[in-house]
């Protein structure tokens, strides 16, 4: 049985059920920004203690919420109650779920705010540096995931069902590569399978694999991909911010992987399979 692909409303759902043990708080809310970008509604609770804000609408630069989303950065208050900074449209609703110490960090996608994720203590005291950084991860995993399942749905909307054998053979290999390092990349592991499942779907249609596919981590595949385009080991190391001696090993260990012996042959095979564009 083919498993379950959550939804981005089922992920944002999952994340807020999960943040308050990972970052140690008492509350996780969060909801999507609406179509005009003027306001967002908050559907996602980590408990029933937070009914009070459910299907909350929250006008941009109004609250907490709004601020981070006018801002389009993070925001923070030490006891929402008496905060200066924030208006207090809200008040009613985040006192009546007992919540003090507040922060919001947007979600974005295409450079605008997507969704809002909130974190609260029933405490009034700031944020730790811990916390934060907790929260801050879980909102830009989240993000990664939806940029990585928006990308896949465009390219496959790209695919020129019109083109020649050879013009579609091409781009099944691209998106292949494309869709096998996105999926190195993802947290969440329900998209991560659905991103594997789809390489392995676009590698049927292709039709020519020799057997199945060496697995190559991200970073061998970016080092492949640096030298597949002319790079030197040094230009790869300046531009992946790594040592020259690290672009070898990722080179000698992507040629064991790939039953080659030297650069040209190694570029190639990664073509063949559809690692590399």
């Amino acid at each position: 049985m083919e498993s379950h692909t959550l939804t981005p409303r089922e992920q944002l759902d999952r994340l807020v059920t999960d943040l308050p043990q990972q970052a140690g708080i008492h509350a996780a809310f969060a909801g999507f920004v609406t179509t005009p970008g003027d306001s967002l509604i908050i559907e996602s609770l980590s408990g029933t203690d937070l009914a009070p804000l459910a299907n909350l609408r929250v006008d941009a630069g109004a609250g907490l919420g709004g601020k981070a989303l006018t801002l389009g950065k993070p925001a923070s208050v030490s006891d929402y109650e008496r905060a200066g900074g924030i208006t207090h449209h809200y008040d009613r609703q985040v006192i009546a779920a007992r919540l003090r110490s507040m922060v919001a960090i947007p979600v974005s996608l295409d450079g605008r705010p997507h969704a809002m994720v909130y974190g609260a203590l029933r405490t009034p005291v700031p944020f730790s540096d811990v916390r934060l950084s907790i929260l801050r991860r879980a909102a830009r995993s989240y993000e990664l995931d939806l940029r990585v399942a928006t990308e896949v749905e465009r390219r496959l909307a790209e695919l020129d069902p019109s083109g020649s054998l050879v013009q579609m053979r091409q781009e099944l290999r691209d998106l292949r590569a494309e869709v096998r390092s996105l999926a190195g990349r993802v947290a969440d592991p329900d998209l991560r399978a659905r991103l594997e499942r789809l390489g392995e779907r676009t590698a049927a249609g292709e039709g020519d694999r020799e057997g199945p596919v060496p697995a190559l981590r991200p970073r061998e595949l970016e080092t492949i991909e640096q030298v597949a385009a002319g790079s030197s080991n040094a230009d790869v190391a300046r531009r992946l911010g790594i040592e020259t001696s690290t672009v070898k090993a990722y080179l000698k260990s992507a040629m064991r992987k790939m039953g080659v012996h030297n650069r040209v042959a190694l570029v190639v095979t990664c073509r063949r399979h559809g690692l590399i564009p």
